[in-house]
């Protein structure tokens, strides 16, 4: 995308900022008000534009925002803008295309035109396919997607991008300016005077990268390729249909509690009155309008076709009327009098019955239901029979059975004019009990399909369980198969174990080693002994000097000392010897 000439614009803004008016020095220190400040504003802005735009720049190289500070409070009330979002007023040499970082481009006119915030996502997805900033599209861009998407709501049908890209046109209304419409609704204002200069910056405070849901730099050109068909497709053939027998208009639409009833908006007004009267009602608020700004010319509105019917019927109901007029100027008026005295007569006279004949009728004081009256049906009747069959009619001997009848005919034509209206609204009512039958069971339709595929995976589950189940069963034997193949390893070892010891007990007694051990042992508790006698005899008194004896060496009495076989043969000796 081209860029401003950034160094003439800043240069001149700090010029004008930095110089004051000549008769500043008269002055003093006199504050100028609020709406000085402002005029010289926007006069400062027109200068800047009128600059740029002899150079030859684009539009949103030349256009600044002519909004003031005193505007944040309303455009956060129009939007719904929470405290998530921080505003900024761009100064005199900001531009749409160049926000601050983190800051991004909105028109007020978008605003007015049902834009709220969050931006729908929706809304994003498309500008997303499209490859441009949603701060892009015009005003009247807006009023169009987002009443689309309420129809598309209403009628239940998949609020996708595929099906946004078959419903609109994308027009190219210059360098990084587009238009979206569609042949749904009308009733978009011709023209947003000055809407481009009415812009300001707002900042999403987030910790995400990008919180607004699609790329939000500006470009000259969009891409206008429709998205892959997906699986399965919308059908979108009675939407169309409905959308061009009916006549949708997008300022009621867009209307802040249908905003907020289908998740548009997030201001939390409540529906007002019933949705399917409102959406009836906005059918036919563009006829109701044309015919309220102009009574006379509604029939201007009409068709070509249409328009040549009417004029047929015109001329037929002119013709019709000059004829009436001409045989009824030939007819003979009689009194009331004569009347009367024929239907006294019980019809005796047919000559009577055939001077008779019906005065000019005044059909606003006739009322068949209200105010039933023979006499007055009967001249009616006879203002609608053809010529050929006056006579016909008059020459009835019987005319108090004639006006019975004629008052039952024009009753039950009353009646049926009453019976068909009631037919036609009764018709609406099936009619709009079909359409929302067709979408209960389409919603019916596809609950169950979501309830057969939840059952295929429950069934699907539980097979898997079961398969699980009985593989855990066999793990579990097999383990405790081989436990008790272990156990038995264990006690196994256990015995030998157990022999193994008793064995090595066995073996280790009748070594030598335990026998050395054991002569280790006993040579230390007999010199323990030793030396223990030795110490008694000596504090005995005795000394080695005084008392030289044999014993108390420790070798000679250890050499003394019979052997083990020798010690049991003496006892057992001693054992079998004979007491004394």
């Amino acid at each position: 995308m081209s860029s401003p000439d950034y160094n003439l614009v800043d240069s001149l803004a700090k010029s004008i900022d930095l110089s004051s008016p000549p008769e500043a020095s008269f002055r003093g220190e006199e504050i100028p008000s609020t709406a000085e400040t402002h005029r010289d504003r926007i006069l400062r802005i027109d200068q800047d534009e009128a600059r740029l735009a002899a150079q030859g720049c684009i539009w949103y190289e030349i256009k600044a925002s002519t909004l003031r500070q005193s505007d944040i409070p309303s455009i956060r009330d129009k939007a719904g803008i929470a405290d998530l979002y921080e505003i900024v007023i761009p100064h005199v040499h900001a531009r749409a295309h160049c926000p601050p970082a983190g800051f991004h481009t909105f028109y007020v006119n978008q605003i007015e035109r049902g834009l709220r915030f969050p931006v729908p996502r929706f809304i994003t997805d498309l500008c997303n396919h499209l490859e441009i900033s949603p701060s892009q599209l015009t005003p009247n861009s807006f009023s169009s997607l987002l009443s689309l998407g309420i129809l598309l709501k209403f009628f239940r049908i998949p609020l996708s991008t595929y099906t946004l890209m078959r419903l609109v046109q994308i027009k190219r209304l210059g360098p990084g300016k587009f238009y979206i419409s569609n042949q749904c609704v009308s009733g978009n204002p011709s023209s947003h005077k000055g809407w481009m200069s009415r812009y300001f910056f707002i900042k999403r405070i987030s910790s995400r990268e990008n919180p607004w849901g699609c790329d939000m730099s500006w470009r000259d050109n969009a891409y206008t390729q429709p998205p892959s068909t997906p699986e399965p497709a919308p059908e979108l053939t009675d939407f169309l249909k409905v959308t061009r027998e009916k006549c949708f208009n997008a300022q009621e639409l867009i209307e802040e509690d249908l905003l907020c009833h289908f998740k548009f908006s997030g201001k939390g007004v409540p529906l007002v009155g019933d949705l399917g009267e409102r959406m009836s009602k906005a059918e036919m608020l563009r006829a109701l309008k044309k015919r309220k700004a102009d009574p006379e010319g509604a029939s201007r509105s009409l068709s070509k076709g249409k328009r040549k019917n009417t004029e047929e019927r015109g001329e037929k109901r002119k013709k019709r009327q000059h004829e009436q007029e001409t045989h009824e100027s030939g007819r003979e008026q009689v009194p009331k009098e004569a009347i009367k005295e024929t239907s006294t007569s019980g019809g005796k006279g047919p000559e009577q019955t055939t001077k008779a004949s019906c005065e000019y009728l005044d059909a606003s004081t006739i009322s068949f239901i209200a105010k039933p009256s023979g006499s007055a049906s009967l001249d009616f009747t006879r203002h609608l029979i053809p010529d050929r069959d006056y006579n016909l009619v008059n020459s009835v001997p019987d005319l108090a059975a004639l006006e019975a009848a004629s008052l039952h005919l024009m009753q039950a034509v009353v009646w049926s004019g009453s019976v068909a209206n009631r037919l036609l609204r009764a018709r609406e009512e099936i009619t709009k009990t079909k359409h929302s039958m067709d979408g209960v069971l389409q919603e019916h339709g596809s609950l169950m399909k979501q309830l057969e595929e939840i059952q295929d995976n429950h069934d699907k589950e539980k097979e898997e369980m079961a398969l699980e189940l009985e593989a855990s069963r066999t793990r579990a034997n097999r383990a405790e198969e081989e436990n008790k193949a272990l156990q038995a390893k264990v006690d196994k070892w256990k015995g030998e174990a157990a022999n193994s010891w008793e064995l090595g007990k066995e073996k280790f007694l009748q070594s030598k080693e335990f026998r050395v051990l054991c002569s280790g042992k006993a040579l230390a508790l007999f010199e323990k002994g030793f030396d223990g006698c030795l110490a008694q005899f000596r504090e005995s008194g005795y000394t080695e000097e005084e008392h030289p004896v044999s014993f108390l060496d420790v070798e000679r009495a250890l050499a003394n000392l019979p052997d083990d076989e020798e010690e049991e043969g003496s006892s057992s000796g001693r054992e079998e010897a004979p007491p004394a």
